[in-house]
């Protein structure tokens, strides 16, 4: 348990439990471990499970026939910290309160950590990049939070602000080798590299580009404007895909490299695996290309979803229905015997058998920029920040600071380019005012735990250094 909690307090947000009677080796086949994994920015389309025929990712394609895949996973937030935290606590950032990246995690926030600890799990974190570090307090109830960077990223020639995923897995095994394995294992293993820049290693980086990035910029400017022109063969937008592409084939070889680890250590079948990505990443479909954070359109909210049963039990199962990450904390404990502790916002997946979630279930997501000013509190990304909710196949996408309103049928227009509310018929202003009391109650109900921004000059210059901290004047505007 968490020293900064009372017994009593995470008791009662635990609720009952109810028991497990010796793990997946007992009659009730419950898991005995929990491995998360988390791939940073990593969009759901670039994986061969997902129907990418380009993109190399055998490993977690053979993860994928071994798990129930969700289809329509929907993040609530584009950025990092506001995500893993919204996984880790069942909560929309606008209760959580750490609206975006920079901003302490309220130790009133109750984590996966934290209740995995209280019911005797030894849990350790393996992260990949600053955003996750422990200053920010997602660290709370991890027993081993190892964030041990050793990549330079900004102008500062000293700060160390991520790893590659051959050296987070290295850590992860290298701890389980150390340590021993406990009883129960809760192992949380965080992979950066599909962030940018955009610099696989040899072979990845001429993987798909055989000019292996030559003469595209280190980091994308954030600007309104794509820099890198269209998507066209050849162009430098392309050319910029393909070393993302890159990436994420890297550390597709690095998450199987763990998957084999656990297997060969005789954790992998006893383990309930989730494997998720935080969010996407915009190409040149939307403004701020190669970007995210601005804007609630699904290249940066669909998001990749697994979830491997104790001995692959229903592998190759793929649900279709809606789901948020927000449900992945009650999915989990539910698996586990655990009740959901109060206040939490998901709701838990049926999946032994796996059913399908209600389709005409309202989801809703939060964009985290503008930056806003650090002086503010989490409620003003309530006020005017991009939001959308999507019901069916209709998303509606209100940006309050813009006075924008867009309705899309992703049946139709999965990448979101003709809005309808432009046709200006009554029948897609229908769906608009049918949605639009949903979404705005859902913002209005935003009670945000009270949270505040790291504010030392050496974290501004680290989050500046892996891209997350604009100073363009269309942001200084903004603010």
């Amino acid at each position: 348990m968490s020293s900064k909690k009372t017994k009593g307090r995470l008791a009662a947000a635990s609720l009952a439990v109810v028991a497990l009677a010796g793990c997946p080796d007992s009659a009730d086949g419950r898991p005995r471990h929990v491995i998360v994994i988390s791939l940073d920015t990593t969009r759901a389309d670039q994986l061969g499970c997902y129907g990418n025929t380009k993109v190399k990712t055998p490993n977690l394609d053979r993860l994928a026939a071994e798990s129930i895949v969700l289809d329509d996973l929907l993040s609530v937030a584009p950025s990092t910290l506001a995500s893993h935290t919204s996984l880790f606590t069942g909560k929309f950032p606008h209760t959580h309160g750490s609206a975006r990246n920079g901003f302490v995690v309220n130790d009133e926030n109750v984590t996966l950590a934290e209740l995995l600890h209280e019911h005797g799990f030894t849990s350790a974190a393996f992260v990949g990049s600053f955003a996750l570090e422990s200053r920010f307090n997602l660290s709370q109830g991890f027993d081993r939070y190892d964030e041990e960077f050793d990549r330079l990223r900004g102008r500062d020639p000293v700060m160390q602000n991520e790893r590659r995923a051959a050296s987070v897995t290295d850590a992860a095994l290298s701890y389980l080798d150390q340590a021993g394995i406990p009883r129960r294992l809760f192992l949380f293993a965080h992979y950066f590299d599909a962030h940018a820049p955009y610099a696989p290693p040899p072979p990845y980086d001429t993987l798909y580009d055989p000019q292996g990035g030559a003469g595209l910029p280190v980091l994308i400017a954030e600007t309104k404007d794509c820099p890198l022109a269209s998507g066209d063969a050849g162009s430098l937008a392309e050319r910029a895909a393909l070393q993302y592409a890159g990436e994420i084939s890297y550390m597709d070889e690095h998450v199987g490299r763990l998957l084999d680890g656990l297997r060969e250590r005789g954790v992998l079948d006893r383990a309930l695996v989730v494997v998720t990505s935080d969010h996407g990443e915009t190409f040149w479909e939307h403004p701020y290309c190669f970007n995210h954070g601005w804007d609630t359109y699904q290249a940066t909210l669909h998001v990749v979803g697994m979830v491997r049963l104790p001995g692959a039990l229903h592998g190759g199962t793929r649900l279709h229905g809606p789901v948020s990450n927000v449900d992945l904390l009650p999915t989990m404990l539910g698996l586990l015997g655990f009740a959901a502790p109060p206040g939490v916002e998901g709701h838990a997946l049926v999946l032994d058998p796996p059913a399908e979630p209600p389709a005409d279930r309202p989801r809703f997501g939060q964009a985290t920029k503008p930056w806003g000013g650090i002086e503010l509190d989490p409620r003003w990304t309530n006020l005017l920040k991009s939001r959308c909710v999507r019901r069916g196949s209709y998303k509606l996408v209100q940006t309050p600071y813009a006075g924008t309103e867009e309705l899309y049928d992703l049946s139709r227009d999965p990448t979101e380019q003709h809005d309808l509310l432009a046709e200006r018929a009554a029948e897609f202003e229908g769906v608009a005012a049918e949605l639009r009391p949903l979404l705005e109650g859902w913002a209005a109900s935003a009670h945000p735990l009270p949270s505040h921004f790291e504010e030392r000059e050496e974290t501004l210059r680290r989050l500046e250094g892996l891209g997350y901290v604009g100073g363009g004047k269309e942001e200084q505007d903004s603010r």
